[in-house]
């Protein structure tokens, strides 16, 4: 019986042995796979960022209101001053003519420092879409084109 109970415990043995061998694959093919599903998703994030996410973000930048804003700031008061420099030498021309400085229509005489205004205005631009970037870089391809979508909306690719 003694001999029994040896080869008993001697096939367990190789049984258990078989066993965690075989847990021990499975484990390794399991660790492999997830491995190879965490590289080709970095390498899916990567081309899309650079085949197609810089020209996004480049689109908001430039479909922004903040760039919007800024830049028609910047045209609007520039233009004013080209006015006034034009009326300022009309009214030196008008001054010829006894005209009173008041009457002179379209006269701004605040349009060089509202100039200054909207170009440190405009040097200061910050975009949010940009600040917000760091934001997503623990998060998955989907929520970085989420993020990113805005100015692609008329596009039927998401």
């Amino acid at each position: 019986m003694r001999k029994k109970d040896e080869e008993h415990k001697s096939v367990l043995e190789k049984m258990e042995e078989s066993f965690n061998n075989a847990h021990l694959t499975y484990a390794n093919m399991m660790a492999e796979c997830c491995l190879r599903a965490t590289v080709d998703d970095f390498h899916a994030t990567k081309t899309w960022l650079l085949s197609e996410g810089a020209q996004l973000l480049a689109k908001n930048i430039h479909k922004g209101r903040e760039m919007t804003v800024a830049v028609a700031a910047v045209n609007n008061t520039m233009s004013a001053v080209g006015v006034i420099s034009g009326l300022h030498n009309g009214y030196l021309h008008a001054l010829k003519l006894k005209t009173p400085y008041a009457e002179v229509p379209l006269l701004n005489r605040n349009a060089a420092e509202e100039l200054d205004m909207a170009v440190a205005r405009f040097d200061s631009l910050t975009f949010p879409v940009v600040e917000d970037l760091p934001k997503l870089i623990n998060e998955p391809l989907f929520k970085i084109k989420e993020a990113l979508s805005f100015a692609n909306s008329g596009s039927s690719e998401k």
